[in-house]
């Protein structure tokens, strides 16, 4: 049985580094090649937004006719992308659902087509981002193969070997097509003169097992053949004749007696007893490409000021919502704003184009407090521990250390606490012979090479607002001064940190950070990653998404959280924390670390994370959660592990 070889080029004139003047060449040296490829015979998917398609047909309208006269003759196919290159499980359903609507609407305007295959942007993807590509109508969707094999150890290499389905966050199925890093890369490299033709067919001897019905050549960029998109000081110099390296291996393959060109959407599918494959799990939530150092932080906490960006795309949304008329161009604004290449490597000129407002940063105030009978408040001297009590919360907070959290307790946990301080040797281990806090703030400055942390000795204040006990302090840290707060309303307790000095550091920028004083298990999470649905996780081996990958990369994970909540706990309590990402889109991140028999269990935010995209300039927000208290239903109907009464919606 011949194998069957696929492609998919990923076009993108929104591309981060390349701007609007070099469109005409771009479309010339790297998309015209790509079509006269189709008209020899070879079959080939090309994948692009509907943006893309738009830039194409204004500088090169002849390129939209002849791709359309080839798509009708069966010589190529359209893989969708959405109406802009966004990335799901960072980006709330409503708005994905409206970028795959809004691309298809192009697509059949354009080139009078609908396509049944998807590209997940950058190929990004959580199980309830599945949903929503199933419900926009497709029937496939192209997802890169190694990342999920690499996160889920009871996977077999045989899966590459032709499409299977995927299980999505609801429960239903789709099928995916393989995308593969290492052989895409592989092919570049001989497209870019860094081995012969002989050494990339041996290299398809190699990989390609006894039996394989199918295999992905290519899945990424056309505009890195022919053209240097200018990201890297690394890439080649310009030069000319890659597309025809391109074009002679597919003429030399498809006249091969083992091979046979094939388009994505015709490829065979897995037997229909193979299980459904489950694509994330708690460790890697989210999926992405390549290697570790892209992980969706560099879309939402790095960049030029992509903290920022994010929160006008959620404040811009909710002005939608609110709005009982809205059309399409409103939608189509907002997805190009949440476009991905505004977030990497974008230059200073588009950049600048974008004309972004800084959100104010407005100095929290209190009135004076009044005591109330209700409310019970306490301060140890001796100890420097201020103890606030009311019908609903018990709450104790450390003097000594920037008033973080020693404890917080809720009625409706008979008031055992949940989150708190584990104090130094808690562990009896000494690389874990430190205290960790609740509620603080950390920076890691890399100019600087110094940690500034906001533990430090401080005198309290009381206040009230909107008839509510407040408590804060100041403090003047080396990277400007912080305002911490805490404010106690019923069964909720708010608090945040505001920024005086509100130009982001080069910096990780961690805060809020909760540690669950119930050692004896693994933790688990719930919260929603680009879907309508809500994603629960438990945790069952180590993890940590705030561990660096390099000395250039900060952190290796985060949660999109794109309904701006997320549950935490372990064993049958936790606590719920509420933010709004209209007013900062931060990143909660969560690790989880066994040590001797007990388990260290956190979660925190992050603001701002470094990677080789991050630009001076940006802007730090002041950001507030709100913390209240759930209870695990191992009862429910509904799964084995349900939040009472309460969602992360």
């Amino acid at each position: 049985m011949n194998t069957a070889l696929y492609t998919v080029f990923h076009l993108n004139l929104a591309f981060s580094s390349i701007e609007k003047e070099q469109h005409v060449e771009v479309v010339e040296r790297c998309y015209w090649p790509l079509l006269k490829i189709a008209e020899l015979g070879i079959p080939v998917g090309l994948e692009l937004t509907a943006y893309t398609l738009e830039c194409i047909n204004t500088v090169a309208p002849a390129w939209i006719e002849q791709f359309k006269a080839l798509l009708q003759a069966g010589h190529c196919e359209l893989i969708a992308s959405g109406d802009s290159q966004i990335i799901g499980p960072l980006i709330p359903a409503e708005v994905n659902s409206a970028n795959l609507k809004l691309g298809q609407d192009s697509y059949q305007r354009l080139l009078g087509i609908l396509p049944k295959v998807a590209y997940l942007n950058e190929q990004a993807v959580s199980a309830g981002l599945l949903d929503v590509y199933i419900d926009a109508g497709f029937e496939a969707v192209v997802v890169e193969w190694d990342n999920p094999f690499s996160h889920n150890p009871d996977w077999q290499k045989e899966l590459l070997m032709q499409p299977q389905s995927l299980k999505s966050a609801s429960g239903r199925h789709i099928k995916v097509i393989w995308n593969h890093a290492i052989a895409f890369q592989k092919f570049q490299r001989y497209v870019h003169g860094e081995l012969t033709q002989e050494d990339y067919l041996q290299y398809l001897l190699k990989v390609l097992k006894p039996g394989t019905v199918a295999f992905p050549v290519y899945g990424s960029d056309a505009e890195v053949f022919d053209f240097r998109p200018g990201r890297y000081h690394t890439e080649a110099e310009q030069i000319s004749g890659e597309w025809q390296r391109v074009e002679q291996l597919f003429v030399t393959l498809d006249a091969m007696d083992n091979y046979c060109w094939r388009l994505p959407s015709k490829l065979q599918v897995k037997k229909a007893d193979t299980p459904s494959l489950s694509l994330t799990n708690a460790h890697y939530p989210v999926s992405v490409k390549k290697q570790a150092k892209y992980n969706i932080t560099r879309w939402a906490l790095s960049g030029r000021n992509d903290l920022l960006l994010n929160s006008i795309c959620y404040r811009k949304l909710a002005e939608l919502k609110s709005q009982q008329n809205t059309d399409d161009e409103c939608w189509r604004g907002l997805c190009r704003l949440w476009a991905s290449d505004l977030r990497t490597h974008l230059t200073q000129t588009r950049y600048d184009a974008l004309t972004l407002t800084k959100m104010a940063s407005v100095a929290p105030t209190f009135a004076a407090w009044h005591d109330d009978k209700d409310l019970r408040v306490h301060y140890d001297e001796a100890r420097r521990r201020l103890e606030v009590q009311t019908p609903k919360i018990r709450l104790i907070l450390n003097g000594n250390r920037g008033l973080a959290i020693e404890t917080l307790a809720f009625a409706s946990h008979n008031f055992e606490a949940v989150v708190g301080t584990l104090s130094h040797g808690h562990f009896d281990h000494i690389s874990y012979g430190a205290d960790f806090y609740s509620n603080h703030l950390l920076l890691e400055r890399f100019r600087d090479r110094d940690r500034v942390a906001d533990l430090n000795r401080v005198e309290y204040q009381l206040g009230e607002q909107d008839g509510c006990l407040v408590i804060y302090c100041r403090q003047a840290l080396n990277s400007g001064a912080v305002v911490k707060w805490y404010r106690l309303e019923d069964e909720r307790l708010y608090t945040g940190f505001h920024f005086e000095e509100t130009c982001r550091p080069e910096a990780s920028v961690r805060l809020g950070f909760m540690t669950l004083l119930d050692c004896q298990q693994r933790a688990w999470y719930q919260t929603r990653l680009g879907g309508y649905e809500d994603e629960f996780f438990q945790i069952t081996h180590d993890m940590d998404q705030g561990a660096p990958i390099s000395s250039i990369v900060s952190s290796s994970s985060a949660l999109g959280a794109t309904a701006g909540a997320i549950c935490f706990g372990n064993q049958f309590k936790g606590i719920r924390i509420d933010w709004d990402p209209a007013r900062c889109a931060a990143l909660p991140m969560i690790s989880s670390k066994k040590i001797d028999e007990q388990y260290l269990n956190r979660l925190w935010f992050s603001l701002t994370e470094a990677d080789e995209t991050l630009k001076p300039n940006g802007q730090l927000l002041d950001f507030e959660i709100c913390i209240s208290p759930v209870v695990l239903d191992t009862d429910s109907p509904k799964s084995d592990t349900y939040l009472k009464e309460e969602t992360c919606a």
